[in-house]
């Protein structure tokens, strides 16, 4: 049965605003972007690429590299060239920078995504570098789409345009990657709130970003904040 495996690639700091829209100003938060190996289809799969801590310092925020693809990989014994696969939940250079490494890859993202990608708007531009991917080889898709034998993505829109989440069967239920740049906070706000989810700080629509959020939370037993350190660091997902 598949099971998912964290492989973190960086740690960089944030003020925690930027994870949940108007909230915790002033309070930092360690964030962990990574590569999700999904073990258990015949295709070998991954889920975003990672990013250089010089990259990511370079656009202003603390960073701390972990691993490159090769070393994180090696630990569940394959190469960047092994891969059949790469899913992309978005195109923001923390999730695609080292997409270039997956020579024998196809690449998935959202047609939206792409589109956005290749003419970004000025208020996220700074987050899309088309130098990382404007000549890559790209499979794009429309809407929520099977990938492989229990792999799934989910148009979640709002984050970005085409942000996609996917959707994992495993034998301990239903488990979804999110899409949209988040943490555990974002799916288990204060009671006191009145709401299920709260939404990203960045986000290029507000309320469809919290409505995919709420669609996250609906349709997965176990939902994984992609940047928060609860899921980085497990050894397989279910755990």
């Amino acid at each position: 049965m598949n099971v998912i495996k964290p492989l973190p690639i960086v740690k960089l700091t944030v003020d925690k605003t930027l994870m949940t829209y108007f909230m915790n100003g002033g309070v930092e938060q360690d964030l962990y972007a990574s590569i999700w190996y999904i073990e258990g289809p015949k295709e070998k799969i991954i889920v975003d690429t990672g990013a250089d801590a010089e990259t990511i310092k370079g656009h202003g925020f603390p960073s701390e590299q972990i691993a490159t693809p090769q070393e994180a990989l090696a630990k569940v014994g394959l190469k960047p060239e092994d891969i059949d696969i790469v899913i992309l939940t978005q195109m923001h250079l923390d999730h695609i920078e080292y997409a270039r490494q997956f020579t024998n890859a196809k690449l998935i993202v959202q047609k939206s995504e792409y589109d956005f990608a290749m003419d970004p708007h000025p208020v996220q531009a700074a987050l899309y570098v088309k130098d990382m991917y404007e000549d890559l080889n790209f499979e794009t898709i429309e809407g929520d789409k099977e990938i492989a034998e229990g792999v799934k993505v989910l148009l979640t829109p709002g984050h970005t345009p085409g942000s996609q989440s996917v959707e994992v069967n495993t034998d301990k239920g239903t488990v979804v990657i999110s899409g949209l740049c988040t943490v555990s906070d974002n799916f288990n706000p204060p009671p006191e709130l009145g709401i299920p989810v709260i939404t990203p700080g960045i986000h290029t629509q507000p309320m469809d970003a919290y409505d995919s959020l709420v669609r996250i939370k609906e349709t997965a037993d176990i939902v994984v904040a992609l940047h928060d350190k609860e899921f980085a660091y497990k050894e397989t997902i279910p755990w």
